[in-house]
């Protein structure tokens, strides 16, 4: 897999009109990654409301935008299992594997969107890129330890390894799994 930093410049190169349609997926275990022009593509072309309104059934993808470490800069990136791709981007579209993890796949744009300039669209995809909150980074608390701390996933951990969860009805394990994950939760 290719490192952030390769990905994200691989994403700005797209000043010549050949590459404003082409999506780049990025293999990251079971699940297929778009960054930065890629995962604009995909929420606002690809899997676009519209099309989501064909397909009732469908929910809108999650976008998550992270601060660059050591930067002021952030990206974004949208995420979606591996077999899930027909699901997310047309099957009329052409897949090309780039290598073992990584695959461009060329849409069609909107005829509103091939008739403008490399700056108008790339200023459309800054605004949206913005208009993403920026994902909380976790805080450290006072002693400097993050508020992640090993001792507190692995107190979660011991409970949901010692929980009795066959002997229970199935309303206290709903109720000890609302628990956890207001625990974990505070945890972030």
């Amino acid at each position: 897999m290719s490192k952030i930093s390769e990905i994200l410049e691989m994403e700005k190169q797209r000043n010549e009109a050949a590459s404003w349609n082409v999506i780049h997926l990025f293999k990251e275990g079971n699940f297929f990654r778009a960054y930065e022009w890629s995962a604009w593509l995909i929420v606002t072309v690809a899997y676009s409301e519209e099309v989501r309104k064909q397909s009732p059934d469908r929910k809108p993808l999650s976008v998550t935008r992270k601060q660059v470490k050591n930067s002021d800069d952030s990206f974004v990136f949208v995420g979606f299992p591996i077999k899930s791709l027909d699901k997310f981007i047309p099957y009329k579209n052409s897949f090309t594997p780039v290598n073992d993890d990584q695959i461009d796949i060329a849409i069609e744009l909107p005829a509103t969107e091939q008739e403008v300039s490399y700056e108008a669209l790339s200023q459309t995809m800054a605004d949206w890129k913005m208009s993403v909150p920026l994902a909380k980074e976790n805080k450290k608390d006072m002693n400097g330890d993050s508020r992640t701390s090993p001792r507190g996933l692995t107190a979660i951990m011991a409970s949901l390894l010692s929980y009795p969860l066959e002997q229970k009805t199935p309303m206290e394990n709903i109720n000890f799994i609302s628990e956890m994950k207001q625990q974990l939760a505070m945890l972030l």
